[in-house]
């Protein structure tokens, strides 16, 4: 789960809907993005559309990013070293 998403909607007291549709992407697409049944990056478009939304700074939701990212990679890599 992408908790640093969570916490910054949810101290704009956004809903995921209303982010999505503020961002213009669909709200299912977002919340697979927030909860992490998405994988993969989040392109820098999708991040700077957030970022817009929340009043976040773009560098410090990409930095946030690439560290989910990272702990995921290294999680795939304890679940394969099993």
């Amino acid at each position: 789960m992408r908790l640093y998403l969570v916490n910054l909607r949810n101290e704009k007291g956004y809903s995921q809907r209303r982010l999505a549709r503020e961002a213009n992407m669909s709200y299912s697409h977002y919340s697979r993005l927030e909860s992490g049944d998405r994988n993969g990056k989040i392109t820098l478009v999708i991040i700077g559309r957030i970022a817009k939304v929340l009043g976040a700074d773009l560098n410090d939701l990409y930095k946030a990013e690439e560290a989910y990212l990272e702990e995921m990679y290294k999680r795939q890599e304890l679940r394969n070293a099993k």
